[in-house]
């Protein structure tokens, strides 16, 4: 798709305001609406990087699960392997405003995970998101490996399930040591998360009372990836100019907060902010100010979540 022209809106006031000139201006293309950044990625071939926290997890060879998965995103090299109760952490920091972020990975359920079943009453993976204050359960399913009359509740989409109940190395092979692989990418349930801070904290864990030692039973991510779903630009959708007050008014996004800043010349170096910034509750925000006796060009500002 071509790229578009910025999106720029020259407003001139009436003849009351002095001559002023109300310049609104989207800071963002419109063709980069929505467009997910990534803001981590790591295929666990080498030292593990400090947004990791791996507990007892460590980077081992992949065996048998090489070269499972799509072009562009297969198990291949070494990857991060963990045995069930062990969380391992991922956290972000600094991360620019958005709405939401997407997850892609490819998960390794290995060895003798015994889903739901009676005994030895389940092995559960489960991914919170959130902040280090507070996080949510965004996934929580079991996995089976051992006999095929275990119960597995997790129910792969097309395309997610890279093998089922092969061996694929470690402790096999054996009736109770197949092992399992998906690609979490194609699995629409981590894509559009909610969250909105500039800190995110990612958990991820087998828990639950069947939980056994990592010779028994583990699991592992390969190619681990976090995008984010920036704040789409604020639309000026309305200017109201009285005898007192200038009020402008435009798209917004509940939870962002906006800051309006304006220049008395579009060829000075620098804009001038005017508090106090605006944090939006609904699908609209506005701001308003006294009329001024210099010409005013403004623009709005996504600044925080």
């Amino acid at each position: 798709m071509p790229s578009r022209k910025r999106a720029e809106k020259w407003i001139p006031a009436s003849n009351r305001t002095l001559s002023r000139l109300l310049a609104l201006i989207c800071l963002c293309p419109l063709s980069s609406f929505a467009q997910p950044v990534v803001v981590f990625t790591n295929s666990f071939d080498g030292t593990l990087p400090l947004q990791i926290q791996p507990g007892v997890a460590t980077i081992t060879a992949v065996q048998g699960y090489a070269g499972l998965g799509p072009v562009g995103n297969r198990f291949g090299g070494s990857f991060l392997r963990s045995p069930t109760g062990n969380p391992v952490t991922l956290t972000l920091t600094n991360l620019p405003p958005h709405t939401a972020l997407n997850l892609s990975m490819l998960f390794a359920a290995i060895d003798s995970l015994d889903g739901t079943g009676a005994y030895p009453s389940g092995d559960f993976f489960r991914i919170t998101v959130g902040t280090s204050s507070a996080s949510n359960v965004v996934f929580r399913e079991s996995f089976a490996n051992a006999l095929p009359e275990q119960i597995q509740s997790y129910v792969s989409p097309p395309g997610a399930e890279l093998a089922r109940h092969v061996d694929l190395g470690f402790s096999g092979p054996g009736g109770w040591y197949t092992d399992s692989a998906y690609n979490f990418a194609v699995d629409p349930r981590f894509s559009g998360l909610a969250h909105f801070s500039s800190e995110a904290v990612l958990t991820f864990q087998i828990e639950g009372p069947g939980i056994q030692s990592l010779d028994d039973e583990s699991w592992a991510m390969e190619n681990l990836s976090v995008s984010l779903v920036p704040v789409e630009p604020p639309l000026i959708t309305q200017i109201q100019v009285t005898n007192s007050d200038v009020r402008l008014t435009w798209t917004a996004v509940s939870n962002i907060t906006y800051l309006v800043q304006y220049r008395t010349n579009l060829l000075d170096a620098s804009w001038t902010d005017l508090p106090p910034a605006v944090m939006a509750t609904n699908v609209t925000a506005d701001f308003a100010e006294p009329l001024s006796q210099a010409n005013r060009f403004y623009r709005i500002k996504v600044v925080a979540p």
